[in-house]
């Protein structure tokens, strides 16, 4: 493998035998180390493979983005696959380095961007946000700028979506049907549920599991096998209303009929939290 690009002594972008970009890294593979040399395979510790056609974008970013947030992006994504347990795409440099660099710089400069879907991202994916909230101490050591709480929920959808654990990269797409479900629920049924509550958690946590089918099974073949749906909205109209709205939205928004089953999941979730 021919070395690209030396980030420091641990980590370097190369060239593999199919022609392909690569990050590597390890204690010392890039130590004394510059470009076109060849890569010394015994350090090599862990290889992040890009896809193809990513490749003009790869070196774009390479030659933009200033070489010290490719460096915090390896320990945060060090950090990450020790804590989550999980490893990530190549991808996952460009696309946090980039964030970072941008962040930074809008904070310098007074921007500020606030992240409408915090609040289910620290409930969803509380882990990739505890990583994200350390991120932002690192970002802080390393730059000398403290980055809004949002930027650690942005990080941790970064981990979510080039997780490849994680196959189906609908997190922003489940976070944002999550809030406008929450929302509705909330005026429809005259409550206020808190962030740090159970319920809140809990129909949380439902709405994630049905994004998932949702984003992932888009001809889903259901049988109507319950009638308990039909006593539990006799029994309080407003539930009905609920329901009736969330069936509405998730037909016009996501084109996904909720069939009867998911929608007696939804009453009995909202009966015990609401």
């Amino acid at each position: 493998m021919i070395i690209l690009k030396v980030f420091n002594n641990n980590s370097v972008v190369a060239l593999n035998e199919n022609r392909q970009d690569v990050i590597l890294t390890g204690s010392g593979v890039g130590f004394q180390r510059k470009v076109g040399d060849i890569v010394d395979e015994k350090k090599i510790e862990k290889i992040y493979v890009f896809q193809d056609e990513q490749k003009k974008r790869i070196e774009d970013s390479l030659k933009s983005i200033p070489i010290i947030y490719f460096e915090i992006t390896e320990e945060i994504v060090q950090k990450a696959e020790t804590v989550l347990d999980t490893s990530f795409s190549g991808e996952i440099f460009i696309a946090i380095g980039d964030h970072l660099a941008f962040a930074v710089k809008r904070k310098q400069e007074g921007v500020y961007l606030p992240n409408i879907i915090l609040s289910e991202t620290r409930t969803l994916y509380n882990n990739e946000y505890q990583v994200g909230q350390w991120a932002l101490r690192l970002i802080a050591k390393k730059t000398g700028v403290m980055l809004d709480e949002d930027e650690a929920g942005y990080i941790a959808l970064h981990l979510v979506n080039f997780s490849l654990s994680n196959k189906s990269n609908n997190a922003i797409k489940i976070l944002t049907l999550t809030k406008e479900v929450l929302e509705l629920i909330q005026k429809t049924m005259k409550i206020e549920l808190q962030e740090d509550s159970l319920a809140y958690s809990r129909i949380s946590i439902h709405l994630k599991y049905l994004g998932e089918r949702i984003f992932r099974n888009r001809n889903n073949q259901f049988e109507d096998t319950t009638a308990n749906i039909r006593d539990m909205l006799k029994e309080d109209p407003r539930l009905a209303l609920c329901i009736n709205r969330i069936v509405k939205l998730i037909k016009n928004r996501y084109d996904y009929n909720l069939s009867p089953d998911e929608q007696t999941y939804l009453c009995i979730h909202l009966r015990k939290n609401t």
